[in-house]
């Protein structure tokens, strides 16, 4: 009962999270006016999701994967935008999701689930910059 409180607490988070990025226009344009966040945003989904399922490996991998995948596309974005600031958050949230996958691939979930939670870190600091 208590771990379904906590799923629903996270995605009440999430929710709220994701409708403030949105509210705020942060889905649409970056500090420096380039590209969107919004693979950003999809990259922090896919990590609370991940960040969830702290005790089944599988599932923290499967969404990891997919936060990795959004991840590297803001990057690019990043890249392409001259968006120099954000590209440091962006890196260092890639290190942490290649760590939390390559950790959860060894059933290491209580150290995947601390890089899911250090890259989603770095993931809101490049979405509020």
């Amino acid at each position: 009962m208590k771990n379904i409180l906590s799923i629903l607490a996270m995605a009440a988070g999430v929710l709220l999270f994701s409708n403030g990025i949105n509210a705020s226009g942060y889905a649409n344009k970056t500090e420096s006016g380039g590209e969107g966040v919004g693979s950003m945003i999809q990259a922090i989904k896919h990590a609370e999701r991940a960040r969830t399922h702290k005790a089944h490996a599988e599932h923290i991998l499967q969404n990891a994967e997919k936060s990795l995948e959004y991840a590297k596309k803001a990057e690019a974005e990043a890249i392409e935008g001259g968006n120099d600031k954000g590209r440091r958050p962006i890196t260092e949230s890639i290190r942490h999701l290649v760590e939390a996958i390559n950790h959860a691939k060894m059933g290491h979930t209580d150290i995947a689930s601390e890089h899911i939670t250090d890259a989603l870190e770095q993931m809101h600091q490049f979405a509020t910059q």
